[in-house]
């Protein structure tokens, strides 16, 4: 896997990495990096912003980033954060904390994981036919993001314009290549996390509550914080809530 490009979002050292989610790319945490005040390693990853191009797998994706978090905190939203969870649990020693917001651990079941792999496809290919634009209407209506709306339509427009500096083959080889269908069922090793590990969710994002609890469990050293009123998007929703719990763990 080729190096990923760095958007870097200026602040106090030491910094974090952080890995956005499905349709942004590493521009989505100049807001969190500014509430933080503390500097962001942010790469687009496969599929993504200046990595439309490359090659989009999840394991290479996890190779990647692991080359670059030189034991750092990593953060991962979303899409990111079923990333950074790959990277910690393969390379553990390149993660000094992990911090993970709206996080899967994977699809344990084989006929499930098919299931979502053929759901994605169906996805990519009406994405490929109808565009990014038509593509992002649809995505964006989903209820997990329906707390975006609080931030208005200045903020809205401004995620939109973000999310379309992207491609569509870009986000169609990320959803074939890096969906949930192909991410390794991580659910059995969450044991092997060594380092200390925050899972944030949002109080209205039930199902991502109850992966929460399992990583805080599980985990040898997991703490779990739910953001009340708060859904899915957790990070765009409420990003003064976010940076001060990161700030908190950090400390």
């Amino acid at each position: 896997m080729e190096a990923l490009p760095v958007r870097r979002h200026p602040g106090a050292t030491p910094a974090i990495v952080a890995l956005h989610g499905f349709t942004q790319h590493g521009g989505m945490f100049t807001e969190l990096a500014t509430e933080l005040g503390r500097e962001i390693l942010a790469p687009d990853l496969p599929g993504h912003g200046d990595a439309a191009a490359v090659h989009a797998t999840f394991s290479g994706a996890v190779e990647a980033v692991a080359a670059m978090v030189d034991g750092r905190p990593l953060l991962g939203y979303s899409q990111g954060g079923r990333i950074a969870l790959g990277v910690a649990l393969e390379h553990p020693g390149a993660v000094s904390r992990l911090v993970l917001i709206s996080a899967g651990i994977g699809i344990p079941d084989k006929q499930r994981r098919s299931a979502r792999q053929a759901s994605d496809e169906v996805l990519a290919r009406n994405l490929e036919r109808e565009g990014l634009d038509a593509f992002l209407e649809s995505w964006m209506r989903l209820p997990i993001f329906d707390g975006l709306q609080r931030r208005g339509a200045t903020w809205l427009a401004q995620d939109r314009r973000l999310r379309l500096e992207n491609t569509s083959q870009g986000i169609a080889a990320a959803l074939r290549g890096m969906g949930q269908g192909v991410q390794p069922p991580y659910g059995g090793r969450l044991e092997e996390l060594e380092m200390p590990v925050l899972f944030i969710a949002g109080g209205q994002d039930t199902k991502y509550v109850a992966i929460g609890e399992r990583v805080a469990r599980q985990a040898q050293h997991g703490r779990l914080v739910v953001l009340d009123g708060i859904g899915h998007a957790v990070v765009g929703e409420a990003p003064r809530q976010v940076a001060d719990e990161i700030e908190r763990f950090l400390h």
